[in-house]
Protein backbone atom coordinates (compact mmCIF):
# COMPACT_ATOMS: atom_id res chain seq x y z
CA UNK A 1 0.00 0.00 0.00
CA UNK A 2 1.19 3.62 -0.80
CA UNK A 3 1.02 6.15 1.59
CA UNK A 4 0.59 9.45 0.26
CA UNK A 5 2.61 12.48 2.11
CA UNK A 6 0.90 15.49 3.26
CA UNK A 7 0.93 18.60 1.45
CA UNK A 8 2.31 20.18 5.10
CA UNK A 9 4.94 17.77 5.30
CA UNK A 10 6.61 19.22 2.22
CA UNK A 11 5.97 22.52 2.95
CA UNK A 12 7.21 22.15 6.62
CA UNK A 13 10.36 20.22 5.22
CA UNK A 14 10.61 23.40 2.43
CA UNK A 15 10.58 26.20 5.39
CA UNK A 16 13.03 24.50 7.70
CA UNK A 17 15.64 24.33 4.47
CA UNK A 18 15.01 27.87 3.45
CA UNK A 19 15.11 28.89 7.13
CA UNK A 20 18.62 27.35 7.27
CA UNK A 21 20.16 28.35 4.31
CA UNK A 22 18.66 32.10 4.99
CA UNK A 23 20.45 31.94 8.69
CA UNK A 24 23.64 30.82 6.93
CA UNK A 25 23.18 34.30 4.79
CA UNK A 26 22.05 36.38 7.18
CA UNK A 27 25.12 35.38 9.48
CA UNK A 28 27.69 36.04 6.54
CA UNK A 29 26.26 39.33 6.35
CA UNK A 30 26.30 40.21 9.35
CA UNK A 31 29.52 39.29 10.51
CA UNK A 32 31.35 40.96 7.04
CA UNK A 33 29.14 44.03 7.64
CA UNK A 34 29.44 44.30 11.69
CA UNK A 35 33.15 42.07 12.69
CA UNK A 36 35.70 43.66 14.32
CA UNK A 37 38.42 44.03 10.83
CA UNK A 38 42.12 43.59 10.88
CA UNK A 39 44.54 43.55 8.38
CA UNK A 40 47.31 40.60 7.93
CA UNK A 41 50.25 40.16 6.17
CA UNK A 42 50.37 37.37 3.79
CA UNK A 43 53.43 35.11 3.02
CA UNK A 44 54.38 32.76 0.03
CA UNK A 45 53.10 29.16 -0.05
CA UNK A 46 53.26 26.51 -2.56
CA UNK A 47 49.77 25.62 -4.06
CA UNK A 48 48.96 21.90 -3.96
CA UNK A 49 45.39 22.00 -5.47
CA UNK A 50 44.15 23.55 -9.12
CA UNK A 51 41.03 21.61 -9.45
CA UNK A 52 38.99 22.94 -7.55
CA UNK A 53 38.96 26.97 -9.34
CA UNK A 54 41.10 29.77 -9.36
CA UNK A 55 41.81 30.47 -5.83
CA UNK A 56 45.24 31.91 -4.18
CA UNK A 57 45.99 29.69 -1.03
CA UNK A 58 47.38 31.86 1.80
CA UNK A 59 49.45 31.42 4.57
CA UNK A 60 50.47 34.28 7.31
CA UNK A 61 53.34 34.82 9.98
CA UNK A 62 50.77 33.36 12.38
CA UNK A 63 50.28 30.15 10.49
CA UNK A 64 53.43 28.78 12.47
CA UNK A 65 53.32 29.61 15.84
CA UNK A 66 56.52 28.71 18.59
CA UNK A 67 54.98 29.00 22.10
CA UNK A 68 58.48 29.24 23.53
CA UNK A 69 58.14 33.04 21.85
CA UNK A 70 55.13 34.38 22.35
CA UNK A 71 53.05 34.52 25.71
CA UNK A 72 50.43 32.51 27.32
CA UNK A 73 49.65 29.06 26.85
CA UNK A 74 52.37 26.96 25.48
CA UNK A 75 50.15 23.22 25.86
CA UNK A 76 48.42 22.32 22.43
CA UNK A 77 47.75 19.00 20.84
CA UNK A 78 46.43 18.27 17.32
CA UNK A 79 43.25 18.89 16.20
CA UNK A 80 43.36 21.89 19.82
CA UNK A 81 41.57 25.53 19.50
CA UNK A 82 43.85 27.84 19.76
CA UNK A 83 43.02 31.46 20.26
CA UNK A 84 45.92 33.65 19.15
CA UNK A 85 45.57 37.44 21.11
CA UNK A 86 46.98 39.74 18.32
CA UNK A 87 48.45 43.64 18.34
CA UNK A 88 48.64 45.87 16.25
CA UNK A 89 52.32 46.86 15.14
CA UNK A 90 51.26 49.98 12.45
CA UNK A 91 48.71 48.90 9.79
CA UNK A 92 48.94 44.77 10.16
CA UNK A 93 48.07 42.76 13.30
CA UNK A 94 50.81 40.19 14.62
CA UNK A 95 50.51 37.46 17.42
CA UNK A 96 51.56 37.79 20.70
CA UNK A 97 49.98 35.57 22.46
CA UNK A 98 48.39 31.78 22.77
CA UNK A 99 45.76 31.14 25.03
CA UNK A 100 43.36 27.78 24.91
CA UNK A 101 40.51 29.67 26.05
CA UNK A 102 39.33 33.56 24.19
CA UNK A 103 41.21 36.06 26.55
CA UNK A 104 39.26 39.04 27.46
CA UNK A 105 39.41 42.77 26.47
CA UNK A 106 41.77 41.57 24.02
CA UNK A 107 41.39 40.94 20.15
CA UNK A 108 42.16 37.35 19.40
CA UNK A 109 41.69 35.10 16.34
CA UNK A 110 40.60 31.33 16.81
CA UNK A 111 42.54 28.47 15.04
CA UNK A 112 42.74 25.13 15.05
CA UNK A 113 45.64 23.38 15.62
CA UNK A 114 46.53 21.46 12.42
CA UNK A 115 50.27 20.52 13.32
CA UNK A 116 52.57 20.06 15.99
CA UNK A 117 56.12 19.02 16.21
CA UNK A 118 59.02 18.94 19.02
CA UNK A 119 62.87 19.00 18.54
CA UNK A 120 64.46 15.60 19.22
CA UNK A 121 66.33 17.20 22.23
CA UNK A 122 63.50 18.90 23.91
CA UNK A 123 60.12 17.63 25.20
CA UNK A 124 58.61 20.34 26.98
CA UNK A 125 55.33 21.95 25.58
CA UNK A 126 56.89 25.59 24.91
CA UNK A 127 59.51 23.67 22.98
CA UNK A 128 56.77 22.83 20.35
CA UNK A 129 56.04 24.29 17.26
CA UNK A 130 52.26 24.70 16.11
CA UNK A 131 50.86 24.68 12.52
CA UNK A 132 47.43 26.76 13.39
CA UNK A 133 44.34 26.88 10.31
CA UNK A 134 42.09 30.08 10.80
CA UNK A 135 39.39 29.89 8.01
CA UNK A 136 41.81 32.35 6.00
CA UNK A 137 43.32 29.85 3.65
CA UNK A 138 41.62 30.00 0.67
CA UNK A 139 40.56 33.26 -1.01
CA UNK A 140 38.54 32.28 -4.64
CA UNK A 141 39.18 34.77 -7.57
CA UNK A 142 37.51 35.28 -11.31
CA UNK A 143 38.31 32.72 -13.35
CA UNK A 144 42.39 33.06 -15.19
CA UNK A 145 43.56 35.45 -12.52
CA UNK A 146 44.57 32.79 -9.85
CA UNK A 147 47.94 32.36 -11.11
CA UNK A 148 48.90 36.42 -11.56
CA UNK A 149 48.06 36.64 -7.72
CA UNK A 150 50.24 33.66 -6.69
CA UNK A 151 53.10 35.95 -8.24
CA UNK A 152 52.21 38.84 -6.71
CA UNK A 153 51.78 36.74 -3.40
CA UNK A 154 55.05 34.52 -3.43
CA UNK A 155 56.87 38.56 -3.95
CA UNK A 156 54.75 39.30 -0.46
CA UNK A 157 52.46 41.90 -1.97
CA UNK A 158 49.50 40.44 -0.76
CA UNK A 159 47.72 41.26 2.27
CA UNK A 160 43.98 40.42 3.70
CA UNK A 161 41.73 42.12 5.80
CA UNK A 162 39.82 39.89 7.62
CA UNK A 163 36.83 40.36 10.34
CA UNK A 164 36.67 38.70 13.09
CA UNK A 165 33.38 37.30 15.39
CA UNK A 166 32.87 38.02 19.26
CA UNK A 167 34.10 34.59 19.58
CA UNK A 168 37.47 35.35 17.73
CA UNK A 169 35.89 33.39 14.43
CA UNK A 170 37.69 34.89 11.09
CA UNK A 171 36.08 35.76 7.99
CA UNK A 172 38.36 36.92 4.74
CA UNK A 173 36.82 40.11 3.48
CA UNK A 174 38.97 41.88 1.03
CA UNK A 175 42.48 40.79 -0.97
CA UNK A 176 45.04 43.90 -1.01
CA UNK A 177 47.59 44.17 -3.33
CA UNK A 178 50.52 46.80 -3.09
CA UNK A 179 47.91 48.05 -0.10
CA UNK A 180 45.33 48.63 -2.76
CA UNK A 181 41.93 46.73 -2.88
CA UNK A 182 41.89 44.16 -5.67
CA UNK A 183 39.11 41.79 -4.16
CA UNK A 184 36.08 42.81 -1.99
CA UNK A 185 34.03 39.82 -0.44
CA UNK A 186 30.16 40.58 -1.35
CA UNK A 187 28.14 40.70 2.01
CA UNK A 188 25.80 38.26 0.10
Amino acid sequence: MIRKIPLWGFAAAFAVQAGLLGYMLVARASLLANGAEIRLPVIPVDPRDFLRGDYVILSYPMSTLKPADLAGDDDFGWGDPVYVELAQHGETWEPVALHRAKPENATSILGTVTNLSRPANCAEPACAILSADYNLEKFFVPEGEGRALETLRNDQRVEIDAVLSESGRAMLKRLRVDGEIKYEESLL
